[in-house]
């Protein structure tokens, strides 16, 4: 009997252990992309309005093998009369309830029903991508294509070109060129206008949408613990009175951990944004390519990783931000308004992100765009160097853009600089402009004499031409130099001169660039910018005739030389442009020999 028994007990243990497996594969979440064939039905999930998340029939219409990291996509169509919209990055695809991927790609100026999906695994994976790279139908397809080139250009008419589907960028800005200069200084890092990314063959290109705002009660929306596959999803990169958010999908979440977009928003690889979800207000149709238009909610999480299979974080943690605060006051008015918004904590990305905002700030407050002139005080505190403040006046024929120059340049001198790694916390302005155009140029130097005595203190009489006004005349007293020999003394103001401002579409570089220096700790290189002159102030140099230069000294590594400044100023009230120079002799008394000239370097190297 235990011989008959024995081999029905063994049968029955592999019975058991085949359902078992048979188990463990039912209960696998992710449809293997093997089992997948064209014709195969499905369903995605996205938000077309409000919060809910709503499913939409697909069909899975061919499959496609390429090289890279990611190196199989999905081609589907979408079958119940919706079309793939920009926002839709992200959406979750499923076939017999079981993870596909997320719609990554679409095909603009072409049937809107189409997409391209980002498999599951690659997007657990989040291995870096390449662009331009080809994808061949392995089965199914598009009658007539090959397959599809994602990035560049196809070689031939027998293949489709594909664009990650456009991530809206919702920016709350008061005029349009903080969004020019704004996306400007992010085009330096992936990102792209839609219009523009076509023409060039960019890989990635969102669409714009400005908001007047972006945020609304928090019933609004759905809690961190709330959102889910097909929810709304939007990266934050700015958030208080200045937003910027870019918006998609979320794809995937176990816990607190998600996934989404099935495509990079900047591909820089470990990050950390902010997240947030969003509430859709419509789904809007384009000739471009359809959009969704929604409404951003405040910070529920962050995210690590950006790459080329989407984006991963984590919900309930915040990302670490800069704090930024700023004071303007219109001095016309009277009207004084302050704002505060916080932007993240990324090298490349917070100069501009922070320029955007404070001119934003400006301009809201001003309620107008021109001419101005502007006293600012800045200040840049940190965990790990000495705090950077300054005051200056500025004018121009942009107030708001060029009352930032400064500020501009030394936050890019503390993220670009090769010391250490700065642990920014807040930027604090206060800003009152005034629509006076009060800047004057030097127009001539009067001196009573020629020849002095060594170390003799001379006053000079320095015209100023204030725009249509009368010639103001400033006594600037100048030591002279202890050495005899002829002498050149240079008197001149800002070397920015608003008569020349550049015009047309701004640049994006909205503040002077640094000159190169050489500098052997960051705290040497804020002190040299603590002591430079200010722009309301004239500035005497003294310079030895024989040695002019043209040009500031420069090493045989092509740094500029390190000097001692030898300049003396005297403030004035307007913002000083023009140069004017003039020569004197020191003479020695007699019977004195003349003593060793001393080694002089010109002040402006900035």
């Amino acid at each position: 009997m235990k011989v008959r028994i024995r081999p029905l007990r063994a049968l029955m243990v592999v019975l058991f252990l085949l359902c078992l497996g048979t188990q463990v594969v039912a209960d696998d979440p992710y449809f293997p992309l093997s089992a997948l064939e064209p014709g195969m039905q499905g369903q995605g999930l996205t938000v077309f309005s409000g919060t809910k998340v709503e499913a939409f029939p697909i069909e899975i219409v061919g499959l496609m093998e390429g090289s890279g990291a990611v190196s199989q996509l999905i081609l589907i169509k979408l079958t119940g009369g919706q079309t793939v919209a920009s926002g839709m990055s992200g959406s979750p695809i499923y076939v017999d309830d079981k993870l596909v991927g997320a719609i990554g790609y679409g095909f603009p100026n072409a049937d809107a029903r189409y997409a391209v999906v980002t498999p599951i695994g690659a997007m657990l994976s989040l291995r870096e991508y390449k662009a331009g790279k080809t994808f061949r139908f392995r089965t199914g397809g598009l009658s007539g294509y090959q397959g599809v080139v994602l990035g560049g250009e196809p070689t031939d008419d027998s293949w489709l070109r594909a664009h990650p589907v456009a991530t809206p960028l919702y920016i709350t800005s008061y005029r349009s060129l903080t969004d020019h200069y704004l996306l400007t200084s992010l085009q330096q890092h992936g990102l792209y206008l839609s219009d523009q990314g076509r023409k060039a063959g960019w890989e990635f290109a969102p669409i714009r949408q400005s908001l007047a705002s972006a945020s609304a009660g928090a019933k609004l929306f759905p809690s961190a613990e709330a959102v889910k596959p097909g929810s709304a999803l939007t990266l934050i990169l700015a958030e208080g009175d200045f937003k910027v958010n870019a918006l998609g999908t979320l794809t995937w979440r176990q816990g607190q951990e998600f996934l989404g977009f099935g495509h990079s928003f900047l591909n820089k690889g470990r990050v950390e944004y902010g997240v947030g979800s969003a509430a859709i207000l419509s789904t809007i149709d384009s000739n471009e390519f359809p959009f969704k238009l929604g409404v951003t909610s405040p910070l529920i999480g962050r995210v690590l990783q950006d790459r080329s299979a989407g984006v991963a974080g984590e919900m309930g943690v915040l990302p670490q931000m800069v704090k930024v605060t700023s004071q303007v006051t219109a001095e016309d008015s009277g009207l004084v308004r302050d704002y505060q918004f916080a932007v993240v904590n990324d090298e490349e990305l917070l100069p501009g992100l922070v320029i955007a905002g404070l001119m934003d700030t400006i301009d809201r407050t001003l309620d107008r765009i021109g001419p101005g002139t502007a006293s600012i005080y800045f200040e840049i505190n940190g965990t790990n160097f000495t705090s950077f403040q300054r005051e200056n006046l500025f004018y121009g024929r942009d107030i708001a853009a060029i009352a930032l120059r400064e500020v501009g340049e030394m936050l890019l001198v503390l993220t670009e600089n090769e010391f250490i790694h700065p642990e920014l916390t807040e930027v604090q302005v206060r800003v009152k402009v005034n629509p006076e155009q009060r800047y004057a140029r030097v127009t001539a130097v009067e001196i009573p004499k020629q020849e002095f005595a060594p170390g003799e203190i001379v006053t000079l009489t320095v015209s100023l031409q204030p725009f249509r006004g009368e010639v103001v005349q400033i006594p600037l007293e100048v030591e002279l130099p202890t050495s005899p020999g002829k002498w050149l003394i240079m008197v001149y103001g800002n070397e920015y001169s608003p008569t020349v401002e550049e015009q047309g579409e701004p640049s994006g570089e909205l503040y002077a660039p640094e000159l190169v220096r050489s500098y052997s700790s960051l705290e040497e290189k804020l002190g040299d910018y603590r002591k430079r002159p200010q722009n309301n102030q004239l500035v005497a140099e003294l310079i030895p005739v024989d040695e002019v230069p043209e040009v500031s000294p420069l090493a045989d590594n092509g740094e500029v030389v390190e000097a001692e400044q030898g300049y003396q100023t005297i403030s004035t009230a307007y913002f000083v442009t023009g140069e004017e120079q003039i020569q004197v002799e020191v003479v020695a008394p007699e019977g004195e020999g003349a003593p060793e000239p001393p080694t002089i370097q010109a002040y402006r190297d900035y």
